[in-house]
């Protein structure tokens, strides 16, 4: 045993110096330009000596190598076995690096350029900070990145103050490019306004300025705002989609230019992202945001400072958007039109003057209630009686027994006032015994905003179950043949509100956008609508753009009628007011069109 040790000691050094000798040889062989040459001896050490210190060198200059060599595949597989192995090595900078070249050959451009900006955000290493800069500044050189990709990394990995620069010129090129030019000009500017930048910067940055000389702002842009990462992105993409598509059917590209802006859903993000478009681009409309939350916000904003510029969100239900200025439009119905339309038609065509609300708990029922009763109260009638719901449960005599005696009490003040008693909330214990057990309470209009058909033909039943009779009236949430199921006969005769874009039936205009839409994208659009709507906005903006108006905004609001491709969009104060109302006969849907024959 204690001769062997040696023996294994200086077979272990003899190895060890033999590969020192073949890494010799291989880094004399790159130094004379023969990388081909030392492909060989590094890949025998990379498969012999992989996780030695030997091994580790080899492996590096292997993977460079094949890069110079233009072997990209192999180049990305040792490097990212490299990567993933040594998590903790001095090399490891430079097989970053590596592996950002593959990506970069290999198509995947601003993957392989965000890799780099890392190594900058973490590297402490001058070498390797000098080397992936020379590298970052020779791509970003090569316009393999559009603007919007190189703004993205700006915001995301402001690491160098050169790097950022060459990255705001290449901005500034590429707008120039697809003449933005006031977009272009803004990014030379910036270069040439900052400090401890190289000479070479600086002097190509007044270059760009001085070539936009004699020309104006150049491509009008419309902004679409949408949020295209995190939990809403899926919608955000529906939305580019219905844009993109319309921009092209309209025949604009190369006229009017596209800029989409991420806005994560968020109120604040989608103000920043507004704000740095309009300062930047020749901005003349806005499409989006949509959410209500950043609508709402961006509408106040514009609606304030720039009514020149309209802006349609597709999708925001919330009430008010449209009223933050004249220039702020939405396309889809606001739950403030539906219920003002249901509570228009109650009292001006049934003539109803009195209503129990029945609220589901939720935002939705809340502000249809809220909106409902406002119009009622606007109108001449009164919510004489109003209780919350939860939806789903089974049985709903506790709300309902306390519906029954707020009825029972004003019924019964009018009664001692016909009476002429002297105290009007006097109550006799055993005919209020006899009313509450036995009989059947009316209420002339009975709203139940419900937010599903199903819930709406359940609550139906609940209502005559408990022996309250009246007119049932709803909005859009009841408009399904769940409502037939579940309410049956209950449900003949009842009214509700719905936005003229969900009643479908035979429209041409849908079928073609449909048609369209598979055919462009590859996938019929999604039954959120999103698509849709946005596909309807941006048709709005470019149909308007192509009258050449003194004033989009203006011409906007002028124009009675848009087409949609869910029926007509009818803008009033900026909201869509196109809402149908539908009641049920036998058992079947049908609109009502004016007031309906006094029976």
């Amino acid at each position: 045993m204690k001769r062997l040790l040696p023996l294994v000691l200086v077979a272990s050094l003899a190895t060890s110096l033999f590969a020192q000798d073949e890494i010799s040889q291989a880094k004399s062989l790159i130094q004379n330009g023969q990388c081909a040459e030392a492909i060989a001896p590094l890949q025998k050490l990379y498969k012999s000596s992989f996780r030695k210190s030997s091994g580790e060198k080899a492996t590096v200059m292997l993977t460079e190598c094949y890069l110079r060599e233009h072997n990209r595949d192999e180049a990305e597989k040792v490097s990212s076995r490299f990567l993933e192995y040594y998590v903790n090595t001095v090399y490891r900078e430079r097989m970053e690096l590596a592996h950002a070249i593959v990506m970069v050959e290999k198509g995947n451009v601003y993957e392989g350029v965000e890799a780099m900006h890392r190594i900058l955000a973490y590297s402490k290493n001058p070498a390797a900070r000098a080397r992936t800069k020379d590298v970052v500044v020779q791509t970003l050189a090569a316009s393999l990145l559009n603007a919007d990709q190189l703004q993205a990394l700006l915001e995301k990995y402001p690491v160098d103050k050169d790097v950022i620069g060459w990255m705001q010129l290449q901005i500034g090129r590429e707008c120039q490019n697809v003449k933005r030019y006031r977009a272009a000009r803004y990014w030379y500017k910036k270069v040439a306004a900052s400090s401890d930048i190289s000479e070479k910067l600086l002097s190509t940055a007044q270059r760009g300025i001085e070539s936009l000389e004699g020309y104006g702002a150049g491509m009008p842009t419309v902004l679409v705002l949408a949020p295209l990462s995190g939990d809403f992105a899926e919608f955000g993409a529906a939305a580019i989609q219905g844009v993109i598509l319309a921009h092209e059917q309209a025949g604009l590209a190369g006229k009017v230019n596209i800029r989409t802006a991420d806005t994560r859903a968020d109120a604040s993000q989608a103000l920043l992202r507004t704000q740095q478009a309009i300062n930047q681009d020749s901005v003349i409309a806005v499409i989006g945001p949509i959410m209500s939350a950043p609508a709402a916000t961006v509408g106040a904003w514009l609606g304030s400072n720039f009514q020149n510029i309209p802006m349609l969100t597709p999708t925001a239900t919330d009430d008010g958007i449209a009223k933050m200025g004249p220039n702020i439009f939405q396309v889809n119905i606001t739950m403030d039109n539906l219920a003002h339309k249901i509570a228009d038609f109650a009292t001006s065509c049934l003539n109803i003057k009195e209503f129990a609300v029945l609220s589901p708990l939720g935002d939705y029922g809340a502000s249809m209630s809220q909106s409902f009763t406002q119009a009622v109260e606007r109108r001449g009638g009164n919510v004489v009686a109003f209780r919350n719901y939860e939806e789903g449960r089974p049985d709903y005599k506790t709300e309902f027994d306390l519906l029954r005696d707020v009825r029972f009490k004003q019924l019964n003040r009018r009664r001692n006032l016909a009476r002429g008693a002297s105290d009007l909330d006097a109550i006799n214990a055993k005919e209020r015994k006899a009313y509450m057990a036995d009989s059947t309470f009316d209420i002339p209009g009975i709203f139940i905003p419900a937010t599903n058909p199903g819930d709406a033909g359940l609550m139906a039943g609940q209502v005559a179950f408990n022996k309250i009779s009246g007119r049932l009236l709803g909005a859009s949430g009841w408009y399904g043949r769940e409502l037939l199921i579940q309410g049956k006969r209950l449900v003949d005769s009842s009214y509700f509100s719905v936005p003229a874009l969900d009643m479908g039936g035979d429209n041409s205009d849908l079928k073609k956008f449909v048609s369209d839409f598979k055919e462009r994208w590859g996938d019929e659009p999604g039954e959120d609508k999103v698509s849709g709507l946005s596909y309807d906005a941006a048709n709005i903006v470019f149909s308007t753009i192509a009258k050449k108006p003194n004033s989009l905004t203006n011409s906007i609001n002028n124009t009675a009628v848009f087409k949609g491709v869910y029926g007509d969009i009818k803008f009033k104060r900026g909201a869509n007011t196109n809402t149908k109302i539908v009641t049920v006969n036998k058992g079947k849907f049908e609109t009502v069109e004016g007031c309906p024959a006094r029976k």
